[in-house]
């Protein structure tokens, strides 16, 4: 399962919580290629745009959702929860239509539905410096927060995602701050009190739910031979279940995209996890629009493996960890490359730890559909 945290500020804090739901938009800008697939689009603000249909895209029903409230009326920025995603993502074009836009001061057009969640909805938040700065109970820097660290850093992402360990110290703290509320259809906000409450006067969700698919204009823009790899991460992330890309397809998983591991610029494209009763299994997907290179096994693949041993397998000590590696790129016939691609060893620290051979996932783009083969 995993716990996304939205961006909200004192202006629309009070409707996410009153028609239960959350979001995440680009100013004024619109979205008509998911309408209209062959219409011409500026590229750098379509990646950006794509960029934030990845991140919802990659939200599954049930999942935890936590606001985070921006700095307001003198209170310092607080994280509230939780909340359970009711809904996959959906989109409502940012137009004259797009619901609660005048209320909200602004357009979301990517959004999902939320309820209650099993763990209850707190009255109280926790501050930044609660959960980002505080050493307390920690002893070593992996137990730090670092997902919203590197993206206060790097001031982005409206829609983030967290780990189970940092859910889990989230919980703690919030648990310790107040006892969760009955279960309502949707709640309030308290300004003068800075906390959540029930509300009695329930709203019911009316906005357009329309489709959140990517696929025709990924086509699109493929069989032109424009750059694609953002919409790639979206439609992996749209389709992850159905692209044998998990390694135990039934079970429940981990994901995040755009994974930031450093305060430079580097990003996992996309890393899941899975839990057996027996070990945990990570797999980090590099993702290109185009053939692979050896720079990829040499240098990004090795990369983000040695930081996965330093901020995030130290919370997992104790269980057998498994880590595969993976490319997801278009195919090449060089079997020089991919004979160096099947071979690459990475340094591993761990004798709990064992390093698989790195994948390789070889794509073929039809006029009309997307096919994945499995090369190594």
């Amino acid at each position: 399962m995993n716990t996304h945290v939205f961006i909200v500020n004192g202006q629309t804090f009070k409707y996410h919580l009153e028609y239960m739901f959350a979001g995440t938009g680009a100013s004024e800008k619109k979205s008509p290629f998911l309408n209209n697939p062959t219409i011409q689009y500026n590229a750098t603000a379509e990646r950006n745009l794509m960029g934030m249909i990845a991140d919802l895209s990659r939200i599954q029903i049930g999942d935890n959702i936590i606001f985070y409230l921006q700095a307001t009326n003198g209170n310092q920025g607080q994280f509230f929860g939780i909340f359970r995603a009711k809904s996959k993502a959906f989109f409502d074009e940012n137009d004259t239509d797009n619901y609660l836009k005048i209320k909200l001061g602004k357009g979301l057009s990517y959004r999902i539905l939320i309820e209650a969640s099993d763990y209850g909805v707190y009255p109280i938040g926790i501050t930044e410096h609660e959960y980002l700065d505080s050493l307390e109970g920690k002893i070593y820097p992996y137990e730090l927060c670092w997902s919203l660290i590197y993206r206060k850093l790097k001031g982005n992402r409206g829609c983030t995602m967290i780990t189970d360990f940092e859910f889990n110290d989230l919980l703690s703290k919030l648990q310790n701050k107040s006892k969760p509320l009955n279960i309502s259809a949707s709640y309030k906000y308290d300004y003068s009190l800075n906390k959540i409450s029930e509300n009695n006067n329930v709203e019911v969700y009316n906005g357009r739910q329309n489709s959140l698919s990517i696929t025709n204009r990924l086509l699109y823009k493929a069989n032109r031979q424009n750059a694609f790899e953002t919409h790639l991460q979206a439609f992996v992330l749209q389709n992850i279940r159905s692209l044998n890309l998990l390694e135990f397809p039934e079970k429940d998983f981990w994901i995040g995209n755009e994974v930031s591991c450093g305060v430079g610029m580097q990003r996992i494209d996309i890393l899941i996890m899975q839990e057996t009763d027996d070990k945990i299994c990570f797999k980090i997907i590099e993702l290109k629009d185009e053939q692979p290179t050896a720079s990829i096994v040499d240098y990004q693949l090795n990369w983000y493996i040695k930081w996965l041993f330093d901020y995030i397998i130290p919370n997992y000590n104790g269980k057998t960890i498994e880590i595969t590696p993976c490319i997801v790129a278009a195919k090449t016939n060089d079997m020089g490359l991919i004979k160096h691609i099947a071979e690459k060893e990475f340094n591993n620290p761990y004798s709990y730890t064992s390093i698989h051979k790195t994948e390789y996932y070889a794509f073929n783009i039809r006029i009309d559909g997307i096919d994945f083969e499995k090369i190594v």
